[in-house]
């Protein structure tokens, strides 16, 4: 014998329609869009387990994708060698290297003061360190 099946009142249709409505709203809002329902009566199988959720659903087989080949990127300079690295020694490759940093050998700087923060001074031969501190303070 089959099961009676009931009949659905205003009030359950309504509630019905706005759970559809919340249901495909929150899978499209997780990006689940093929978990949506094409229709309310698709919907409606489902709720009252007359279809499974697989079936109801639209289905797609789902497979890793291969490439068909590996890809490298060529850039210009593997695909054109430069003329003058090619006909240079290897002493004069290297031409264009980091030169020293530079560094102050003279004696009239005997030091740096602090004025502010990062507000440095240097301090000559002849200046009076005491003065750059009664600045900084302003006495």
């Amino acid at each position: 014998m089959k099961k009676q099946q009931r009949r659905l009142t205003k009030r359950d249709f309504a509630r019905l329609s706005e759970e559809y409505r919340q249901y495909n709203k929150k899978m499209k809002q997780s990006n689940n869009r093929k978990l949506c329902f094409s229709s309310f009566e698709v919907y409606l199988d489902w709720r009252f387990g007359r279809t499974t959720a697989s079936s109801s659903v639209r289905s797609s087989k789902t497979r890793t994708m291969q490439p068909s080949r590996s890809y490298e990127r060529q850039t210009r300079a593997q695909a054109i060698p430069s003329r003058l690295y090619q006909e240079l020694s290897s002493d004069l490759r290297n031409a264009t290297a980091r030169p020293d940093g530079n560094s102050y050998s003279g004696t009239y700087i005997q030091g740096i003061a602090q004025m502010h923060k990062s507000n440095a001074v240097p301090v000559g031969r002849d200046d009076d360190p005491e003065d750059y501190a009664t600045m900084r303070r302003g006495h």
